[in-house]
């Protein structure tokens, strides 16, 4: 131990990123997320009983009225007769007080006194009990409180000893079938080898390092030095000791070649990749079990024509090569074919011309381009690299390696699903890291576990949260508060005088005459000559009359009314809403801005939950975590429910960026209930302005003085 760090002890953590079961990084735990609170509740204090309580009041109130009421009353009566006898006394030439007075005060004061005596022993008898039964509940109480105080620190005793044993930090487990990374940096890839690396390599595993920047070089060195088999071959500036192509049968060295050539540009020809093919098979069968890229580079120039001085064909191979392979005319037509096929294949003519020394198949496999391979050379490398790593899989019939491809967003969207088809039909586990999220790598997502790291550019960052997905929410979208009121004040004063007299005089005269006169006369006649007797019958009579009358009426009418009102009215109101409005919105599950911020080491893994949905875990994949307190190499288990979790404890130390959604908005306190304007804003009546002066009575009348 030197400089206070245990390096054994840090050597010793190290070692364990080589613990089997493949995983992508660690997720946090807070232990204390597991701490089962003690189950019983607090013990409460016995409650009295009532009828205590009731005694002690009616008790005391017996008492008070004794010695308020029947006491003062009682002594004053033996008081009035004590007196009454003095005075008596004295009137009676100073003789001594009866004793009869004596005793009727003492029979005066003796019952109040006795009954007051009574009560107040019965106050005090109902207090001590009360007092008794409160100590023996307290101390039952008291008892009780300290037992379960015991229980509980015996119990909190075992829960910490218990949680000091858990692990904090869980291992992910990889996917088993195929992962495409997006996004991140240099050193966040190189940690994620590292981590996944390292704790891969309990089976073989093969790392095609295509970034250029060999961001598989810690976990080589960590490889080593824990004394695993480690081959590692850097093109192209160790091609010549590679073993790139030199275990490919003819037929499949000539389609690695072809789709090579052609891999970044689907839609060439037909015609000329058929006449590339039909070069390259032709030269392989010509050049019989001796197969390499020199020697085809060589037999390219044979039949072109161009001197060679590479020694790689002999002068009779050569010769038949240059006048019997093809004739004049179809070596003019194929003049240029012949030339791209020579000039692709010119930079990798001296692959695995020298013998590896010391090395052999070794349990971790890099093949990886260096920084130097940037230029034209470095274009055909990768994609011959995955060309080869494709038919090594594909003609594999037993167990192979683990598959990672660190640097994937320069291969060709066919020669990634041709890949990936090929890892899948044999269970072999492929992992693709990408840079960027488009072109082949947009094209190509969702063909398994799908992780994010963090993606800088928004176009990038956009994309990937429309892959994660959106999902509708019940969010807040409008908050509406009015808080109003009216009052009104209506004060009428009406002060109104009326008067009125009428005067009504009428006379009538009249004179009425009437006269008449009725004058009649009649002749009766009765027999004739025939007839012996006769009869006459004579009338004569006149009538006349008169009348006259006069009338004279005089009439006087009065008619005097009066009108006063006075009016004051007085009215108020308030009204007030408190009212909040939800909307579902369809909304990202994580924001582009999200992904564009990620920590270097941060990653979030994606998987189909079974049954339909999704699954969000996010990952931290330092590999330094290892070196930390209660680090374990297995999952953890799920913590428990929220509502049993405990709340409080040691301050969690889990990494904002995985850290919950935060939780609601505590609501808002509503507006009160009750009668009344909300508080605040409660105006109440306001006085109305001052009256004016009001007469005491009706006006007078007439406008005279009352």
């Amino acid at each position: 131990m030197r400089g206070g760090i245990d390096h054994h002890a840090f050597l010793s953590r190290r070692a364990r990123l080589f613990d089997p079961d493949p995983r992508l990084g660690w997720v946090f735990r807070d232990r204390w997320w597991f701490l089962r609170p003690f189950p019983e509740p607090s013990p409460r204090q016995q409650p009295l009983p009532d009828y205590l309580a009731r005694r002690m009041a009616a008790t005391r109130q017996a008492a008070d009225r004794r010695l308020r009421r029947t006491l003062p009353a009682g002594l004053a009566a033996a008081a009035i007769l004590l007196l009454f006898a003095a005075f008596s006394a004295q009137s009676l030439s100073r003789t001594p007080v009866p004793v009869g007075f004596l005793l009727l005060a003492l029979i005066a004061a003796t019952p109040s006194a006795a009954m007051t005596l009574f009560a107040v022993r019965q106050r005090n008898s109902a207090r001590d009990a009360h007092e008794l039964a409160q100590r023996q509940t307290t101390g039952d109480h008291e008892d009780q409180t300290r037992q379960w105080q015991a229980r509980k620190q015996a119990h909190d005793a075992a829960e910490h000893a218990r949680l000091d044993g858990l692990s904090e930090w869980g291992a992910v487990p990889c996917p088993t079938r195929r992962l495409d990374v997006f996004g991140g940096t240099l050193w966040s890839w190189e940690a994620l080898l590292t981590t996944y690396g390292t704790s891969a390599l309990a089976a073989p595993l093969l790392v095609l390092d295509l970034s250029r920047e060999l961001v598989s070089r810690e976990l080589i060195t960590l490889a080593q030095q824990a004394g695993k088999g480690v081959d590692v071959q850097l093109l192209p500036s160790r091609q010549s000791s590679a073993t790139l192509l030199v275990d490919l049968p003819p037929r499949e060295l000539v389609d690695a070649i072809v789709e090579s050539m052609h891999g970044g540009t689907p839609d060439t020809a037909r015609a000329e990749r058929s006449m590339d093919d039909r070069i390259l098979t032709a030269i392989c069968g010509a050049l019989g079990g001796d197969i390499t890229l020199a020697r085809i580079t060589a037999a390219l120039r044979a039949l072109m024509g161009e001197p060679d001085t590479s020694g790689a064909l002999t002068r009779d191979e050569r010769r038949r090569i240059a006048n019997e392979l093809f004739t004049v005319e179809y070596r003019r037509q194929a003049h240029a074919s012949l030339s791209r096929i020579e000039s692709y294949l010119h930079p990798l003519e001296d692959l695995g011309t020298e013998p590896r020394e010391g090395t052999g198949a070794g349990f971790l496999t890099v093949v990886a381009l260096d920084s130097q391979a940037r230029n034209v050379r470095s274009e055909l490398l990768t994609d011959l690299i995955v060309q080869w790593v494709t038919h090594r899989i594909a003609a594999t019939a037993d167990s192979t390696p683990a598959l990672l491809v660190a640097g994937a967003d320069e291969l060709a969207r066919r020669h990634l699903e041709r890949l990936s088809d090929s890892c899948e039909r044999r269970g072999v586990p492929l992992t693709f890291l990408f840079r960027r999220l488009r072109e082949a790598s947009a094209e190509v997502i969702g063909g398994g576990a799908v992780a994010f790291m963090r993606l800088g550019n928004h176009e990038d960052a956009t994309r990937a949260a429309d892959y994660i997905g959106r999902e509708y929410r019940f969010v807040l979208s409008q908050i509406t508060k009015n808080i109003g009121g009216n009052e009104s004040h209506t004060q009428t004063d009406t002060t109104g005088e009326s008067d009125s007299e009428t005067l009504s005089t009428s006379r009538t005269t009249g004179t009425s005459t009437n006269w008449g006169t009725s004058r009649s006369s009649g002749a009766t006649y009765s027999g004739g000559e025939m007839f012996p007797d006769r009869s006459t019958n004579r009338q004569s009579g006149t009538n006349r009359g008169g009348s006259s009358s006069t009338s004279d009426t005089t009439g006087t009418a009065t008619s005097t009314s009066r009108n006063w009102s006075a009016a004051y009215s007085f009215a108020e109101g308030t009204n007030w809403s408190d009212a909040d409005t939800t909307q579902r919105v369809y909304e990202y599950v994580i924001e582009p801005v999200t992904l564009q911020h990620l920590p270097d080491h941060a990653l979030l893994l994606i998987e189909s939950a079974p049954g339909g949905g999704r699954t969000l875990t996010p990952v931290e994949c330092d590999p330094s975590i290892i070196t930390l307190e209660r680090v374990s190499t297995s999952p953890l288990p799920e913590p428990p429910a929220p509502q049993q979790a405990l709340t409080t404890g040691a301050p969690s130390t889990t990494p904002q960026w995985t850290a919950a959604p935060p939780a609601a908005p505590t609501p808002r306190a509503p507006l009160s209930h009750e009668p009344g304007p909300p508080p605040g804003h409660q105006t109440g009546p306001r006085p109305g302005p001052p009256p004016r002066h009001r007469p005491p009575g009706p006006p007078p009348l007439f406008g005279g003085k009352s």
